[in-house]
Formats: structure tokens, C-alpha cells, sequence
């Protein structure tokens, strides 16, 4: 039975950790005065001729004195974290007979090292051991019947020296057993509330994997009180053959930092015997070190490159033309000789992750020079990571500088590793047997092209295992080919079990609306469109595969790539504004960096992109572009597909221009051959979600996936789904969806990690990418001089409205808000922030407050705004809110939750200052508090126009119909337009220019922004 963990042995697991760091930083280094002269706070001042700062002057002469209350406290910011030694104080006659002194990285979380109830006031010296940038003292009861009050409040100790990031954190990590939920990852985690623990016997190991050679120093472990009192830890280069590096018969326990020296590219806790009759148990292991990572690192000696023209003036050699390599990862590269050459340029399309996003043209045809050879011969010293499309040219260079390109080749890569999960498939000649035949058919064997191993699967398959791979619902129909997500990461892989027990051992791609992230949740798509960092889109999508990949779930059900030019579209939040420029970009970042390359790979996950045609043009009833403005609106699907995108979702909508009275996207024939015959898509079409009633005219319109479906719908079989498809139909969709499971890699290793991957969600690394993402999203509409705030200590500041304490306002879909991780509402964000300052921060209302924050905005909502979709308007009682503060004589701050452009005009004049955060993610909170107090500066910018009033948008009374509509839904940049100006719109679109946003009369127009303060 497992054995509980209470909070104290966690807090006591962080203290252990905190002061063995400590003591590792502070080896060799003469403690120094810290706070002198630094930014010194406090809870209240009796007066002004008695500040905070007069604590940490140096001027015996000035103090501090409190109001006379208990509690109060007085804070210095040392600026840097700090390996603390000793604190003085010097006690003018208003002394604390009970205070503590605690420090903190952040002046959030506090660790307490001093405490005492017995003060006598005078001069205190006090050691202490503990680390920090911030140091509080916090009186609790005072020795008079003033208040607090200090001549000097002295810090000594030492800048703790940057021992760098654990090489052992969040590594990939197994162990020979562990206890319950207590996975051997959590010892990983640098979190000191959770601990990895093993069974209870001896010879229990944990073995961590650094991804490349390690040159260790120190261990640092931290016990739980399961100790083990003999144990070694042992380093090995190919996790087989071990040597020791440390050996002990006499541990402790507690908290131990080890020597360790030497080299490997894993290392292993060996624990022989244990000190209690439990097994053994560690909140942390951390290594401390380097990791050599330039066996898998290329070398860029080019940015991101275009072949030159005039190919084919020499000949390659090897690898073959449209070879497979599958037996190195290094490949030896050989070329014709080339007269008079006297050096030569190896360019290959290499996956990177600094492509010019704003650029048109494939992503797969970008190269980058990784070799500059005098000989026509180059074998890599680094590793090529698993790709189907790589192509390479050489070129020749002369004593003169004259340059001859070779011809360009292509090449595949795939050199797997096989999954070892116990799920009944052997290991047979290399390959997973399947079928579990006892044989390798062509398509279990990797080493054969992906098509030869389709048509050989296809092959074998009956007529209901083809339709099966159509369908979802391989929870409950292991053969079927998709899983709806997300999903527990145990129970998706016990459906991952169970899908590779059928006959065929075919397995299933999970995908779900984790539209903006998997468990770290970033801005929707239209606020990532406010701040226009396509490298910072890219990193999202990037952290958004690893997440996935850590589970085993390898689909998503997005980007959108909607350009959104019709006001009370409801989904219009989850689109990229109405710049076409900007979602083409945004589109490509985020499609790149979900596959991890220009193209579909075995570290992928599919992106689904959404929704065709393009419903940003007219909603889920209708699109309504023409001839002209269909062009704007395919932008960004065409770079989706230059990103390398190969599964588009056709949405609700149909079409009046491709398909004139015809039904839905997804089950019209008409507007998804276009798809294919006017834009070359090869890939795969998933619908929405559709009737069951719908799906075999979707499968005849040339759909190939039925989004969400389930196959054993009430009324519904795949009998009748076979007879009302051809055959032909359904083995042409089949064979897309095979030929992307097999690009996956998922045949060979279709599992995560259930046990250790959760460990790995939300790092301090994603969680900081999430932060700027909603940073740099945040737009300052107006500000009349309140911003940033420059409030006094114990000066009051009231937080209210309905998305002040909201969770899940940040949020759509199954992105969520994760507050199991720490993510703060407004609320939580801003009182943390301003208890940094000296403020207080109360809910709803206060006594005398300087300063209204005032939240508000639509609650989270997915297809149906929240409120009535016509009103795209601040209701009454949240509009009593701002006009309360304001007849008070309160300067108002709005923060502004903003999923679709709205009439702000009716308050607009209210607020002292408008700050827009739209949906912007969990850290939607904290990037808010930390704008309104100057932690950064605003640089976000409106992707769309603000209607200066809804006359702009609809007719009066007017609802969501063509007829009613003021704006034109197709067109950008129109709200109180005059005819003439949506003519020269349309001329722009037409002449394939960029179209100038400035047209129309709206209150806000595109791209509007105060920047800087």
C-alpha cells in the first residue's frame, strides 16, 4: 500500500533542497552587505519622514517606523538571488518581541529561516542559511504600544553564483520499480513535492538518459525518509556496461551532495540496501554538469537558403536518388569531381527552426549549408534525424569565386527505435510482428518505402477494417482508425494496447481541441495575431508537439487558418484577425513547429488545419466571398500547405461561391475538389462533426475522415457505409490515412509514456513561452496617465468584475486553465504583483482605493458567444461596474477579455485606461498584473477594427443574415466604409497586393496599440 505524503515532509524535502544548494553556491565566497541601498517596501509607514528605504540607507540616523498594527512587515529586494549568512537589525525603541525572517526567489512563495517570540529589541544579529532575491522581515507582535520601527535592516551573504539548470531535469528516465503514482520521473521534476519510490526490496535502481554524452561533477540527492544506507551511482555510455563513479555503505539520508566525476551518456542510483523497511525514495535527483549535444546538433553555416538556378552541372553519387536510408544516420555524401574546383558546398534541406514564416514558398525547399569539403566526398559527424523528403544539391566552387551547381536529389531517413511495450508483438528479424505471425510482411518491415508498405497493408485488409480506419471511437472499437482526445494518459494507453491486439495490429492517431496547447495553454490564435512573433508561434507549436509526444497522443484538431472579416462570427477568436499577410504567417509558424519540420515526420504530431474554405468569410451557415475575395481567404490555407500541412478539416459552412445552394463543406463535392484540383492538396480531408446520416455522402464527396464518428451510432453500421461507398473511394481514403500513420512512425512505436511523460508537462520553460506569448499580446488601447501604476505602500487597489477570479475565461476548448500547476487568475496575478509594491489589493470592493481594475469580457464559449451574438457589446451589469468606479471619483483600469471585436464606444470615455488581453492563455493573468505595474512594456497591437458603433456592423434590429449585414463579411478593414473604399479593397485583393488597413471609420482601427509607456 502506498504510503502517504503529507505537506510537511514535502516542505522539509524543499528546505533539505534549498539549503544543499546553498551550501553549494556558497563555497569559497566572503559574505558582503547585500541590501544596502536597495528597493525596500513595507506593509505600511507611520509617516513620510519614516520610508521604507530610510531601513536600508546606511544612514544610522533615519529609520523606518510601521502603523501601529500587528502584523506589519518591511521587505528589501536584493536584486539577484543571494546565499544568505547573517541579517542585523537595529531596533529603535519600537522593537518586535515576535517577528520571522524569511526570503523568497519571487516575493510569492516564502521560506522562513529566523523565527523567534522572545525579541528583546537593541542590535539583533542573526545567522541564517537560506537563498533569495527577497528578504522580509514580518513582525507579528510588538514590544510597545507603537508600532515597528528600525534605524537599520542589514542583509549579509553572498550572490549566489548561476550553478546553472540540473542536466538531469526532465530527462527521459526508467527505474526497476516504483509505488503507486510515485513514477521515477517525479525525481526529476525540480519539484520538491514530488518524490519517485520503489518497492520494497532491495537492488532498486533509477537510470537517467542525458540524450548525449555527460560530463558529470555532483549529484545532489534529496531524500524522502526512505533512505537507502548503501547505494552507488554508476555511469555508463550505452546504458549496458556500467562503471561506478560513487559508492557509499554509510548513507544518511537527507539531503546529500556528492562528488561525482566522470562521463557517460547515462547515469544510474543504485541503492543496495535500504535503512527502513519501505523501499527507497527521492524527492530530487540532480546532476549537475554538461551534456555534449553536437552529435545530434547540425552544423547551420547558412540561414534557411533557396536552391540557386540552373541546376544539374555535375552529377551526385550518393546516396541514390530517391534512396532509404535505414541502416546509419550518417550517410556517407559523394560527388562528381568538378574541374578547377577548389572547395565545395554541401546544402541540405534540414529541418530548421528560423524559417522566415512571412515568406511564400515551400519550407521543404529552404536549405542550409552543412559542409564546406575541398574533396568530393562528406560523411556527417552528426546525426540526420528521421525524415521522408530530404533533398541536397552540392556546389562547386573555383579559385575565382565562380560557383557550378550540382543536380538536386532526394533521400529518406528512417532508422527507428522499436517500441519495447508489452503489448503482446514480438520483435521479429528487426521489425514488430504485427500480425503476430511469426513472419515480417512488407508492411511491418520499416525498411521498405512507405508506399510499398500501404499497398501491401491495404492489401490485407477486409472491407470493414478499411472502413474502420474512416472512423473515431477507438476507445470503444480498438479497430477503428482515431481516437477523440485528450484523453488520461493511462487510459489512452490502454487503448493504444488494445488497438495493437487486433488482427492487423493497426494503430490509431488521438486527436482532440487542444487547439491552444496540450497542458500548457497559450493565447488563441486572433491574440497571437495582436503581437506578430511568428518565431514565438513557432516555439508554441513546437512545445505543444513535445507535450503530446511525452503521451503518445500525435493529432490535434487544429490551427485555424480563418481570416476573420465578419464581426459577430463567433469563432472568429480562435481565427488570426483580418490581416491575411499576418494568418498566413502565423499559420505556417504553427503548422511547422506542430510537425517539427517542413514536413510530416516520426516526431510529429498532424496538424489538422481548419476550416475549409474558409469560414472567416461568413461563419458556420454560409461563406460568402466571390471570385475576387476568395483569394484573400485562401491565403492562409495554401501556407499551410507550403508548411507542409496534410490534413485540412472542411468546416459547417458551404460555400455560395464554389457551391451555389449546395450543402456543407464536408459533405460537398463541388468545394472539396477545388481543394484538390485548384490548390494540387495530395493529403488528407477529416470533416467536423457530422450526423451520422451525413457520412456516407462525405465519404462520396471525397472526404476520407469522419471527424468524430462513431461507428457504432444508433441506427448506423459499416455494413451500410460499405454498400453506400465504392470500394475504390474507401481505399483511396485509406490509403491517405495508412500513409500518414506509416510517416508517424507509429507502426514502430505508436506509445508514450504514461507512467513518466506527465512529469514532463507544463515545464518553467513552457510556462515562460506561454508568458510572453500573452506579454506581447496585451494591448494598451488608452491610457490617461494611470499606467503603470505607481501606487504608495499601503495604498489600496479594488480587483472586480465577472473575469477577475475566472478560470476558464483565458481558455477554449480542452485547453485549459491548469490550476494544478500554479496558473493564476487576474485577481490571484494582480494581488501577488502588488504585494510586491507595498499595495493592497482587495476583491469587489475596499476602503479608499486609488485604483479600479476592473475585468471584464465574455465567458469562455466555443461555437455561441456568450452573450447573444448580435450585442458584441459590454452588458449592463458589467457596464455598472466601470461607471460605478468612475462616479466614485476611482480611476478605472478595464481589462478588457476580448474573443471577438466589440462596440466599446458607450464606456469607452469611463475608463482611465483600456488594456485588451483578449483570450490570452493561463498566464493571461500574470501578464496582465505585470503590465499594469511597468513590468514590461505594451507592444500589442488590435487584429481587427473595433466598430465604432453597431449601425457599422448590422442594420438596426438586424440579425446574423446577409440581408442585415452593414459590413461585408468577405472584406477587411470595411467597418464604415464607403463604397469606394471596399472597390479599392477589392482592387488589391484582385492585383494580389497587400491590402493598406487603414480604410473605414472604425473607433480602433487594425494594428491600433499604444506602445511603450
Amino acid at each position: 500500500m502506498p504510503r502517504p505524503r503529507t505537506l510537511l515532509t514535502a516542505l522539509l524535502a524543499a528546505l533539505l533542497l534549498a539549503t544543499l544548494l546553498t551550501a553549494t553556491a556558497a563555497q569559497g565566497q566572503a559574505e558582503v552587505l547585500l541590501s544596502q541601498g536597495k528597493p525596500t517596501t513595507a506593509s505600511s509607514v507611520e509617516n513620510a519622514s519614516t520610508p521604507a528605504s530610510a531601513a536600508t540607507d546606511g544612514d544610522p540616523g533615519t529609520r523606518w517606523s510601521s502603523a501601529f498594527s500587528d502584523p506589519q512587515w518591511l521587505q528589501v529586494d536584493l536584486g539577484a538571488p543571494a546565499v544568505l549568512s547573517r541579517v542585523n537589525l537595529q531596533w529603535e525603541s519600537a522593537f518586535a518581541s515576535a517577528f520571522w525572517i524569511e526570503t523568497s526567489p519571487d516575493a510569492t512563495s516564502w521560506t522562513t529561516v529566523h523565527t523567534t517570540t522572545s525579541g528583546t529589541g537593541g542590535v539583533q544579529d542573526l545567522a541564517v542559511s537560506g537563498t533569495g532575491r527577497y528578504v522580509r522581515m514580518v513582525g507579528t507582535t510588538r514590544g510597545t504600544g507603537w508600532g515597528y520601527s528600525l534605524w537599520e535592516f542589514r542583509v549579509y551573504g553572498t550572490t549566489a553564483p548561476d550553478a546553472g539548470t540540473p542536466i538531469s531535469q526532465y530527462k527521459h528516465v526508467t527505474a526497476s520499480t516504483w509505488e503507486g503514482g510515485n513514477a521515477p520521473a517525479a525525481a526529476l521534476d525540480g519539484r520538491t513535492t514530488t518524490r519517485w519510490s520503489s518497492q520494497f526490496t532491495d537492488n532498486q535502481w533509477l537510470r537517467i538518459d542525458f540524450g548525449g554524452v555527460a560530463t558529470v561533477r555532483e549529484v545532489l540527492l534529496v531524500w524522502e525518509s526512505a533512505f537507502a544506507s548503501a547505494y552507488r551511482i554508476e555511469l555508463s555510455a550505452d546504458g549496458n556496461a556500467w562503471s561506478t563513479a560513487y559508492s557509499t555503505t554509510t548513507g544518511r539520508g537527507g539531503a546529500e551532495r556528492l562528488t561525482v566525476q566522470g562521463t557517460g551518456r547515462y547515469l544510474r542510483l543504485f541503492g543496495v540496501t535500504r535503512a527502513t523497511g519501505y523501499g527507497i525514495s527521492l524527492w530530487e535527483l540532480q546532476v549537475l554538469g554538461t551534456v555534449d549535444t553536437s552529435a545530434t546538433t547540425p552544423p547551420l553555416l547558412s540561414p534557411p537558403t533557396k536552391a540557386p538556378a540552373n541546376p544539374g552541372r555535375f552529377a551526385l553519387t550518393a546516396p541514390a536518388d530517391n534512396a532509404m536510408v535505414t541502416s546509419t544516420r550518417r550517410p556517407a555524401f559523394s560527388w562528381a569531381a568538378v574541374p578547377g574546383a577548389t572547395r565545395y558546398e554541401l546544402w541540405l534541406n534540414l529541418s530548421r527552426t528560423d524559417y522566415d514564416f512571412t515568406a511564400s514558398g515551400n519550407l521543404i525547399d529552404l536549405y542550409t549549408k552543412v559542409a564546406e569539403p575541398t574533396g568530393t566526398t562528406y560523411t556527417p559527424t552528426w546525426d540526420i534525424a528521421d525524415r521522408w523528403t530530404y533533398k541536397w544539391f552540392v556546389v562547386a566552387v573555383d579559385g575565382s569565386g565562380a560557383t557550378q551547381v550540382s543536380a538536386i536529389r532526394t533521400f529518406s531517413l528512417y532508422l527507428p527505435q522499436l517500441s519495447t511495450v508489452e503489448d503482446g508483438i514480438r520483435i521479429v528479424n528487426g521489425s514488430r510482428d504485427l500480425n503476430k505471425n511469426g513472419t515480417i510482411e512488407a508492411y511491418e518491415d520499416w525498411r521498405r518505402p512507405v508506399e510499398a508498405r500501404v499497398e501491401d497493408l491495404l492489401g490485407r485488409m477486409t472491407a470493414e477494417e478499411k472502413a474502420f480506419q474512416m472512423f473515431y471511437n477507438a476507445q470503444a472499437f480498438p479497430r477503428a482508425g482515431w481516437h477523440f482526445g485528450p484523453a488520461d494518459a493511462q487510459d489512452l494507453h490502454n487503448a493504444l494496447l488494445a488497438s495493437s491486439g487486433t488482427r492487423l495490429g493497426i494503430p490509431f492517431v488521438s486527436a482532440g481541441d487542444t487547439i491552444a496547447g496540450y497542458k500548457t495553454t497559450y493565447p488563441l490564435q486572433s491574440a497571437l495575431a495582436a503581437a506578430k512573433n511568428y518565431p514565438l508561434d513557432y516555439r508554441l507549436g513546437d512545445m505543444q508537439r513535445r507535450e503530446q509526444l511525452e503521451v503518445g497522443t500525435r493529432g490535434v484538431l487544429g490551427p485555424l487558418a480563418e481570416v476573420g472579416t465578419k464581426v459577430i462570427y463567433p469563432r472568429i477568436q480562435e481565427g488570426n484577425g483580418e490581416n491575411a499577410d499576418v494568418a498566413a504567417a502565423q499559420v505556417r509558424a504553427l503548422v511547422a513547429g506542430l510537425q517539427g519540420g517542413p514536413e510530416l515526420n516520426p516526431a510529429s504530431v498532424l496538424a489538422t488545419v481548419k476550416h475549409w474554405p474558409g469560414e472567416g468569410a461568413g461563419g458556420e451557415a454560409l461563406i460568402v466571398f466571390d471570385e475576387v475575395t476568395i483569394k484573400y481567404h485562401l491565403l492562409p490555407f495554401r501556407a499551410a500547405m507550403e508548411a507542409g500541412a496534410v490534413n485540412i478539416m472542411p468546416g459547417y459552412a458551404g460555400s455560395s461561391l464554389l457551391d451555389p445552394g449546395g450543402p456543407g463543406a464536408g459533405d460537398s463535392p463541388k468545394i472539396l475538389a477545388y481543394l484538390r484540383q485548384n490548390l494540387g492538396y495530395t493529403g488528407l480531408i477529416t470533416t467536423d462533426w457530422l450526423p451520422s446520416g451525413s457520412w456516407i455522402g462525405a465519404a462520396n464527396a471525397g472526404s476520407d475522415v469522419m471527424g468524430g464518428a462513431d461507428p457504432g451510432a444508433a441506427g448506423f453500421s459499416l455494413a451500410q457505409f460499405t454498400a453506400g461507398v465504392p470500394a475504390a473511394r474507401i481505399d483511396d481514403a485509406v490509403r491517405r490515412v495508412l500513409r500518414l500513420k506509416f510517416k508517424l512512425g507509429i507502426f514502430e512505436n505508436p506509445y508514450g509514456d504514461p507512467v513518466n511523460g506527465p512529469y514532463r508537462f507544463h515545464k518553467p520553460e513552457y510556462a515562460a513561452l506561454a508568458n510572453q506569448a500573452s506579454r506581447e499580446a496585451m494591448t494598451l488601447l488608452k491610457n490617461n496617465g494611470v499606467l503603470p501604476v505607481r501606487l504608495g505602500v499601503g495604498d489600496n487597489i479594488v480587483v472586480t468584475g465577472p473575469r477577475a477570479a475566472d478560470t476558464a475565461g483565458c481558455c477554449i476548448w480542452t485547453s485549459y486553465f491548469h490550476q494544478e500547476y500554479g496558473s493564476q487568475t487576474i485577481l490571484d496575478a494582480v494581488r501577488s504583483r502588488a504585494a510586491r509594491a507595498g499595495v493592497n489589493v482587495y476583491r469587489d470592493s475596499g476602503p479608499s482605493p486609488k485604483l479600479a481594475v476592473v475585468a471584464v469580457g465574455e465567458a469562455s464559449y466555443t461555437h455561441a458567444t456568450n452573450w447573444v451574438k448580435e450585442q458584441p457589446y459590454l452588458p449592463a451589469d458589467q457596464l455598472a461596474l466601470i461607471r460605478g468606479f468612475r462616479e466614485q471619483g476611482v480611476p478605472v483600469v478595464v481589462l478588457l477579455v476580448m474573443p471577438r471585436p466589440y462596440v466599446i464606444t458607450e464606456w469607452h470615455d469611463l475608463a482611465s485606461a483600456i488594456v485588451v488581453t483578449y483570450r490570452g492563455g493561463e498566464e493571461m493573468g500574470p501578464a496582465a498584473a505585470s503590465l499594469l505595474f511597468g513590468d514590461y512594456a505594451p507592444g500589442g497591437e488590435l487584429p481587427w477594427q473595433l466598430p465604432r458603433a453597431l449601425g457599422d456592423v448590422l442594420r438596426p434590429g438586424g440579425t446574423d443574415v446577409p440581408g442585415d449585414a452593414v459590413e461585408h463579411w468577405d472584406l477587411p478593414y470595411d467597418l464604415g466604409a464607403t463604397a469606394g473604399q471596399r472597390a479599392e479593397i477589392r482592387g488589391h485583393i484582385e492585383a494580389g497586393r497587400a491590402v493598406p488597413t487603414g480604410y473605414g471609420s472604425p473607433l480602433y482601427g487594425y494594428g491600433a496599440g499604444l506602445t511603450g509607456w
